[in-house]
């Protein structure tokens, strides 16, 4: 995709290409829909996404103690409510294979999908449990699509730590056919500061991502990631050049992985332990 067609998509603030990552301030589904629109069936090779659990994140301590450095980020309502059923129909439909951080939180939203469409061509996405309230009145077609299914390969995150006050662990659903596989090293195990200052309440480490990269992506594929977050996933791309694109809508985080970004890669590939 390139830059020029990114900036013309309605919802779409700003996009900047640094090779090899495509950074984009916006609305995710304004651009899952604008490859919907434009037939991009499968375009990206996997779609590695930590989307939100609708846990209201913004108003948890997460860990946070009277001697923790004061947080300098924006903690936001991003995290209030989960992804519709059009993000999972959309993702499916733009991405090959699936990573999903937080996948157990959804597995409701993974069966088979039921899209109906309206006399004016709008379409709405069902899944199995919402199939009942269509309204046959005003449809005109109805489509049946294969869902989001999971592989043999689910991700544990082992932050080894029982003594949180959250979660010690993180699951991530994927559709490959691998084996299962157990991450086991604690959030702030990274031996550089590549992942820079902590700068989102959820922040994963650079070393996770690049744990993705090396075992799930191969050379010259596309990837997605449509919550950025910190945009610690970019700096882990840079490292293994992944020719990633992620995008989120909080401009505060998008400058703030910018600039983590920039400052990280500013002595060329860097070398992770």
């Amino acid at each position: 995709m390139e830059e020029n067609q990114l900036q013309q998509i309605e919802g779409i603030s700003e996009v900047k290409k640094l090779n090899p990552v495509t950074f984009i301030n916006g609305d995710n589904m304004a651009l899952l829909r604008w490859m919907h629109k434009n037939m991009m069936y499968k375009y990206f090779h996997v779609g590695i996404v930590d989307p939100p659990y609708g846990i209201s994140v913004g108003n948890m301590n997460l860990g946070a103690t009277k001697d923790s450095k004061p947080r300098n980020y924006d903690m936001g309502d991003w995290d209030n409510s989960v992804p519709t059923l059009e993000y999972w129909y959309l993702l499916n439909y733009c991405c090959r294979n699936l990573i999903i951080w937080g996948g157990n939180y959804f597995t409701e939203d993974f069966g088979r999908f039921f899209v109906t469409e309206d006399e004016n061509k709008v379409y709405t996405v069902h899944n199995e449990k919402t199939f009942e309230d269509i309204d046959y009145a005003n449809v005109s077609s109805i489509e049946f699509k294969r869902g989001i299914r999971s592989g043999r390969c689910f991700i544990t995150w082992d932050k080894m730590n029982d003594k949180m006050s959250f979660a010690a662990g993180e699951l991530a659903i994927t559709t490959f056919d691998k084996n299962a596989v157990i991450i086991r090293r604690p959030r702030n195990a990274s031996s550089s500061d590549n992942d820079g200052e902590r700068r989102h309440p959820t922040q994963k480490p650079v070393y996770l991502y690049d744990y993705l990269h090396l075992n799930f992506v191969n050379k010259g594929e596309r990837v997605l990631d449509t919550h950025g977050g910190s945009f610690t996933h970019a700096i882990a791309a840079h490292k293994n050049n992944v020719n990633l694109t992620i995008i989120d809508m909080n401009k505060s985080y998008f400058d703030s992985g910018i600039k983590a970004y920039q400052d990280s890669t500013s002595k060329g590939r860097l070398l992770f332990d």
